[in-house]
């Protein structure tokens, strides 16, 4: 029996020796698979929340609150979680968002085993895991373009395109066949089994050390943090495409809310139609990750980039509202996924291709705060928006059915409906205007790649950024 366990324990310190030597690509996808299994977690936790939320609110605004918050808190966080990006060990600093999800969800936990779960107790929750998830992008992105080359970039981020939409295929099924049987801590227990999996993953393989310097005193403190911004705001192709992914951040923001109660309401509260148009978004989802992954990225990101918000924009999110089949909902669901990966991973490598990689953490958290920035925004709008004034006047006699009416009809649904053919509107809008735009839709000609970037003007941003 002794024997037999040594020889396991040798055994097992090999394979731990070899994943340790992996390195590039390989080392990547070990992070990667403890990603996608911590996503499935998050992605349960949100379909149960917002089920347990609608059923004793009935109103969007509810759902918009508890959302605002977790962003507002990433939002809030985002400056320090990229200056200690560029700083300090990247192990530490991929594991925090888990780290904090484990922690909160187990909080949650507690909270529903005592009978004690309401509304705001949840918000306060949400809100500590918000904090926590400002730390995973900025770090993973830094880890990708130091990991990499380049022209793995848009494969890397096809593969965390994957983290947000496969789990997601099978997490509503999950989770619903768990609270229908064992109720919402059974969901939370699993989730937090997936947390746990995720960090130790990050064990597993060698990380890179940041290459930032460290920022004396409270004066040069308050220069790291703003070194993202400036260096955007010196150059106006980087402006503009953050200008435009946070506009589409925004028109997302506006009918994500609404997906729920808009489908919960036109079916007649029928959880199996919501489930399904949910899973097979994420196989639109899946595979626009799959097709970015494995496919050769063209010579212009930018046009991929316009193209997939288009898509994004009418094919899914006016087609949501103006659709009043579940078909209509599932083609309309699926193309907005199939969209997402392309804008996200195509954006993504332009970020990672033309910033330094002494201030890439600083500049991601300033994509970060901008774009997440622009969700609590668009939910704080959306909710009440729909609430007090497109769900009453789009009632039979309201003011705005004459207008709408034969675009999404009229009733208690309508006005959500409506919601979503705006925000699919000001997506397209936005779309179009960079492509006229030639400093952000030729950005990747016009700029220098981050290596080059200390030379000329953007010596003036890596020596103040230390």
């Amino acid at each position: 029996m002794g024997t037999a366990t040594d020889a396991g324990r040798r055994q097992l310190g090999s394979v731990l020796v070899r994943l340790r030597e992996l390195s590039g690509l390989r080392a990547f996808t070990v992070l990667w698979v403890g990603q996608v299994v911590s996503a499935m977690g998050t992605r349960m936790i949100n379909f149960t929340l917002g089920i347990w939320i609608w059923e004793r609110t009935g109103q969007v605004s509810a759902l918009s609150v508890l959302t605002v918050c977790a962003y507002g808190a990433t939002v809030v966080c985002s400056p320090l979680a990229g200056s200690l990006v560029d700083r300090v060990s990247r192990r530490l600093t991929i594991m925090l968002s888990d780290i904090g999800s484990a922690g909160t969800t187990a909080i949650m936990l507690v909270l529903f085993l005592t009978g004690q779960a309401d509304f705001w107790t949840l918000i306060v929750t949400n809100t500590l895991t918000g904090a926590f998830l400002a730390f995973q992008y900025p770090a993973y992105a830094s880890t990708i373009a130091s990991m990499l080359p380049k022209e793995q970039y848009p494969r890397a981020n096809g593969m965390m395109s994957l983290v947000r939409s496969l789990p997601t295929i099978i997490a509503p099924a999950l989770a619903g066949l768990l609270l229908k049987s064992s109720g919402v801590p059974a969901v939370l227990a699993v989730c937090i089994a997936s947390y746990l999996i995720a960090i130790g993953t990050v064990f597993l393989v060698r990380l890179p050390s940041p290459p930032g310097t460290p920022v004396h005193g409270e004066a040069g403190a308050s220069r790291g943090w703003t070194a993202g911004f400036r260096y955007i705001a010196r150059r106006r192709g980087l402006a503009g495409l953050l200008t435009l992914t946070t506009v589409v951040a925004l028109s997302s923001a506006l009918g994500y809310v609404a997906l729920i109660p808009l489908i919960l309401v036109r079916t007649g509260n029928n959880q199996v139609q919501l489930g399904i148009v949910q899973s097979v978004g994420a196989v639109g989802g899946v595979c626009g990750a799959l097709a970015l992954t494995l496919g050769r990225a063209p010579r212009r990101k930018m046009i991929g980039v316009i193209g997939g918000t288009l898509v994004f924009s009418v094919l899914g999110q006016m087609a949501i509202g103006i659709g009043r089949t579940m078909l209509v909902w599932v083609f309309a669901w699926f193309f907005a996924w199939l969209a997402v990966p392309f804008v996200e991973g195509y954006v993504q490598s332009i970020w990672q291709q033309k910033t330094p990689p002494g201030v890439q953490g600083r500049v991601f958290a300033t994509t970060q705060f901008c774009e997440t920035l622009a969700l609590p925004v668009g939910f704080a709008i959306s909710g009440p928006l729909i609430d007090h004034f497109l769900r009453p006047e789009m009632e039979s006699g309201g003011a705005l059915t004459s207008v709408f009416g034969w675009l999404v009809g009229t009733g208690p649904s309508a006005g959500i409906a409506l919601m979503f053919v705006i925000a699919g509107s000001l997506g397209a809008v936005c779309a179009l205007g960079a492509l006229v735009v030639r400093d952000v839709s030729d950005v990747e000609n016009r700029l220098p790649d981050g290596e080059n970037a200390a030379e000329g003007a953007g010596a003036d941003d890596l020596s103040e950024a230390r």
